[in-house]
C-alpha cells in the first residue's frame, strides 16, 4: 500500500489530468492520494473539493495561513499519510506516472527501503538542456561535499518506507524549497538502509508557471549545503 504525496501551489490545471490518471493507471496496488495545498489562488481548493470529491482515497490539505514552504507542505503529508510506504513527486507533470509504476514495481520485487529517481541515469533527452546539465554539475558537487548516496540530490521523487522516517526530527529537515531532500537523504543515509537509483526523464511542466527562482535558489542551498556539512562535523 502507497501513499503518494503531492505538495502543490496553484495546480489546478495539472491536477486536472494528474489525479485521474493516478487512480485509472496505479490500480495494481492500494494506494492514497494526499494534497497539501500551499493556499494556491488559482482555484484549487474549489476545484478539489467539487471535481475531485468522487475520488474516495483523495486526501485534501490546505495550508491556509501558513508561511508557504515546499519543504514544510512535505512534511505535513507525510505525517497524515496512512500506508507503509510513502511516494513524493510533482504534480506539474514533470514526473511521469510510466515512472511512478516503474518505482511500484522495483520495490515490490526488491522491498528496497528508499528508491531515488534520478534525471541522470537516463540517457534519453531530460528536460530543458541548460537546466540539466546546470542542475548536474551541481548535484555532481553536492554529493561528495555532504556524502549523500545517491547522484541526484535534488530530483524530489523517491518511494521510502514511513516506518525509517518515525524517528527523524521533521523540523530539522522539512522546511525550506527543495533542499529538504538533501537534508532527509543524509539523514536516512545514516541509518544504512538499502538505497538504490532508478532513472527517469524528467518532462517540462504543461500547464502554469514554475516556481524555481535558479539563481536565487542555488544560492539558498549552498547556504543550507555549507550549514549541515558544518553541522556533520560536530556531529563526527
Amino acid at each position: 500500500m502507497y501513499s503518494i504525496v503531492l505538495p502543490v501551489y496553484n495546480e489546478k490545471d495539472n491536477l486536472k489530468i494528474l489525479i485521474p490518471e493516478i487512480f485509472g493507471i496505479i490500480n495494481f496496488v492500494k494506494v492514497e492520494v494526499i494534497i497539501i495545498d500551499d493556499d494556491s489562488d488559482d482555484g484549487t481548493e474549489i476545484f478539489v473539493n467539487t471535481e475531485l470529491s468522487k475520488y474516495e482515497h483523495l486526501v485534501y490539505v490546505n495550508r491556509k495561513n501558513e508561511n508557504r514552504s515546499l519543504g514544510i507542505s512535505v512534511g505535513e503529508g507525510i505525517n497524515i499519510s496512512k500506508f507503509d510506504n510513502i511516494i513524493l513527486m510533482d504534480c506539474d507533470l514533470s514526473h511521469g506516472l510510466e515512472d511512478v509504476v516503474n518505482l511500484i514495481k522495483l520495490h515490490q520485487n526488491k522491498n528496497y527501503d528508499l528508491i531515488c529517481c534520478s534525471r541522470f541515469l537516463d540517457k534519453r533527452p531530460n528536460g530543458f538542456f541548460l537546466r540539466y546539465h546546470l542542475s548536474k554539475i551541481y548535484n555532481y558537487i553536492l554529493k561528495p561535499f555532504l556524502s549523500l548516496p545517491v547522484l541526484d540530490n535534488l530530483s524530489g521523487f523517491f518511494l521510502v518506507k514511513k516506518k525509517l522516517l518515525n524517528d527523524l526530527k521533521f523540523d530539522k529537515i522539512f522546511y525550506g524549497y527543495g533542499d529538504y531532500y538533501f537534508r532527509l537523504l543524509y539523514y536516512l543515509n545514516k541509518k544504512k538502509i538499502s538505497i538504490i537509483e532508478m532513472g527517469f526523464v524528467w518532462k517540462d511542466r504543461k500547464y502554469g508557471k514554475s516556481k524555481t527562482k535558479f539563481m536565487k535558489i542555488f544560492y539558498n542551498y549552498t547556504l543550507e549545503a555549507i550549514k549541515l556539512r558544518i553541522k556533520t562535523l560536530y556531529e563526527k
